[in-house]
């Protein structure tokens, strides 16, 4: 869940301006890294991503050298590497919902509640 914090309405929609376009960024730098990976953008743990991006801007923004901004940000796409999904591989078994077990006896033909 997220709270806004902005008590009028020009404040709010800056708000959410800036919570889209972090969102955009995370997800435009994670694309990025998964096709210098040669791998799909789908293949990148969205929320991984996002915390690893943000605590490296933390540290990019105690930089002195703003020269240095592309290289770190082509070292970023690089370590962002190590947050590709694996394949999961398919259950031997279809899923189904297992009976509750209950001390009580059920009354199976019970009316629905209201």
């Amino acid at each position: 869940a997220l709270v806004l914090r902005s008590k009028t309405v020009e404040l709010v929609y800056q708000e959410l301006w800036g919570l889209l376009l972090g969102y955009n960024l995370v997800r435009r730098e994670a694309s990025q890294a998964a096709v210098e990976h040669g791998r799909m953008p789908n293949e990148i743990s969205f929320k991984y991503a996002c915390q690893f991006i943000a605590s490296q801007l933390k540290v990019m923004s105690k930089a002195v050298s703003p020269g240095n901004t592309p290289k770190r940000l082509k070292s970023l796409r690089g370590d962002l590497s190590i947050l590709f999904i694996d394949k999961r591989p398919k259950p031997n078994r279809p899923r189904a919902v297992k009976i509750s077990k209950t001390r009580y006896p059920v009354n199976r033909k019970a009316a629905p509640l209201k």
